[in-house]
């Protein structure tokens, strides 16, 4: 059973994923940045930074900035080899410390590790996948 969740999401995830990413490539976006005003009793409140997305010239998200009453809640930039794989994701702090780095290394564009290190490169966790093919 779990052989088959395994390839249900190797199969499925990139090909959700690539979707967002041909929407990118196509729209040749660099930069996306939401911006969200409220209103109380027809009155307009300030506007305020919610996320900032960037992509490379791929449509690889190398960049998630997500605010919360204005200041950075989450900072995540993202690292692609040659074949567009993630390679490398990096956790920041709201001073742009690094505090958790999740590595990940492929065999024929297939996910083979995944390894997680906090921020003083200490190994959290890591995770091996293993195929089996005909």
């Amino acid at each position: 059973m779990n052989k088959i969740l395994i390839l249900i999401c190797v199969i499925f995830l990139p090909l959700a994923l690539s979707a967002q990413d041909k929407k990118a490539t196509a729209n040749k976006l660099k930069t996306v940045i939401v911006n969200e005003q409220k209103w109380e009793k027809g009155i307009a409140g300030k506007v305020e930074a919610e996320s900032v997305t960037r992509y490379d010239q791929s449509g690889n998200i190398i960049e998630e900035i997500e605010y919360k009453q204005g200041r950075v809640d989450k900072h995540v930039t993202f690292k692609y080899d040659a074949s567009n794989n993630k390679i490398q994701e990096t956790e920041l702090d709201a001073s742009g410390k690094k505090t958790k780095v999740t590595v990940y290394v492929y065999k024929n564009n297939l996910r083979t590790e995944r390894t997680v290190y906090d921020g003083n490169n200490h190994v959290i966790s890591k995770k091996t996948y293993l195929y089996e093919t005909y």
